[in-house]
């Protein structure tokens, strides 16, 4: 249940969303090196950092996610039952819960595995699993903003044009790259 929000992330439109972060991941990486150019302690610095800025990210976008869906969930409940009284579910909540540790897990052992790297001398390696923090961090919201155009188009009928257009670009790398490389490898 944990790894649920991040399988599906990493699946969506076949893996699409980590297209789209990967540049944008190594983008951000990139930005904050050049901010903290001159600190000494900014190898060491980085990695927390981009957990820091990421997860603050992740939290907001987050908070939005869940309170579209507790609304778009409040209206298809009125609806069915006509009762503004128990529309929200306790698996539902326990699945935020849930999701939200499951990110810290896992962009936490990212970072864990930077550190190491950096201690034992694999710069390279470290280098990865530094550009790794952002990327996870990109997919999962990138997923939460596609969740809540879902929220949208649940409560008001249609996904605004910025949902749509995620949504479109996500699928756009899954028939541009993705189902290409799968021909390939078939």
């Amino acid at each position: 249940m944990i790894f649920d929000l991040v399988k599906k992330a990493f699946s969506y439109q076949s893996g699409a969303l980590a297209l789209i972060a990967a540049p944008i991941g190594t983008g951000v990486k990139r930005l904050l090196q050049l901010i903290f150019e001159n600190v000494p302690e900014k190898e060491f610095v980085m990695p927390a950092l981009l957990f820091g800025v990421c997860f603050i990210a992740f939290i907001a976008v987050t908070a939005y996610d869940f309170f579209t869906g507790i609304s778009a969930s409040k209206k298809e409940h009125m609806i069915s039952t006509g009762s503004p009284r128990g529309y929200i579910k306790s698996d539902k909540l326990w699945s935020s819960i849930w999701k939200l540790q499951g990110v810290i897990m896992i962009a936490g052992l990212i970072t864990l595995f930077t550190y190491i790297f950096m201690a034992v001398g694999y710069e390279t390696t470290a280098g990865i699993f530094q550009a790794g923090i952002p990327i996870f961090f990109i997919v999962v919201i990138l997923f939460d903003v596609h969740s809540i155009g879902e929220n949208h188009l649940r409560r008001y009928g249609k996904k605004p044009k910025h949902y749509e257009f995620i949504d479109n670009v996500a699928k756009v790398f899954r028939e541009g790259i993705i189902d290409k490389i799968k021909k390939l490898i078939n």
